[in-house]
């Protein structure tokens, strides 16, 4: 099976997608239920699975050339994580998140992610840190080429990398799995908001703190971070 995410090997093992200086990112294990997961999330994140968007179970793995079982394991999984409802034999569908929905994952993603960051800012190794200016570097550049799809995958690549050297798994997907809920909600605004709309831009910045150790400074970043996308998205939302 091929995706944006790359393919699954003999064996179980997953190349990455492109390492952001080229090449390929290491070789690690993924089961065929994650990948398609994985690829599913993206579909969720870039709206191209629209909020009511019913799935079943042989369309999917229709879809994806693979057997019932991986993808009814990856869409309960979805459903276990509240980004899908239904399951079984009454099918799946897409969440829609409200406004006090939205609310409550940014408040969640700041009480958890911002301490986070801080100790990523501490612990992380030196490997880590050009994947993340690379991808700060390309994040910064989508947002202003007004690329949603491009920057909410970026985007989701980017925390998946710092929660990767946050030393706390758990805690990472948890955080992982309510970005990708934010951007279920706040892609259609930004769809549909004028070319002049202006998000978030200092990825980059927030790698260089990351990677100059300095925590303090990280976490004030990633605060800043939350309180311009929960703004940013009143305001679309107003704006309808």
């Amino acid at each position: 099976m091929q995706s944006a995410q790359g393919s699954v090997l003999d064996g179980g093992l997953f190349f990455g997608a492109a390492d952001p200086l080229g090449g390929k990112a290491p070789l690690r294990r993924i089961s065929l239920r994650q990948e398609i997961a994985e690829v599913l999330s993206d579909d969720l994140v870039t709206g191209r699975l629209a909020a009511g968007t019913s799935l079943t179970v042989n369309e999917t793995a229709q879809r994806f050339g693979v057997s019932a079982t991986p993808v009814r394991e990856a869409l309960i999984q979805l459903a276990a994580q509240g980004l899908l409802l239904g399951g079984h034999h009454r099918g799946f569908q897409v969440c829609t998140f409200t406004w006090t929905d939205f609310a409550e994952i940014v408040e969640s993603r700041r009480l958890l992610g911002v301490p986070l960051i801080g100790r990523v800012a501490r612990t992380a190794p030196e490997e880590a840190m050009p994947a993340l200016r690379a991808l700060g570097d390309r994040l910064d550049a989508a947002r202003w080429n007004g690329d949603v799809s491009e920057v909410a995958l970026l985007d989701r690549r980017f925390f998946a990398e710092l929660g990767r050297w946050s030393g706390n798994r758990r805690l990472a997907d948890v955080l992982a799995v309510l970005r990708v809920q934010a951007w279920m909600y706040i892609v259609p605004y930004l769809r549909d908001a004028p070319p002049t709309t202006s998000g978030w831009g200092r990825y980059r910045e927030l790698a260089d703190r990351v990677a100059r150790r300095d925590a303090e400074a990280a976490m004030a970043l990633m605060r800043d971070y939350t309180s311009v996308g929960r703004r940013l998205a009143r305001e679309l939302a107003d704006a309808r």
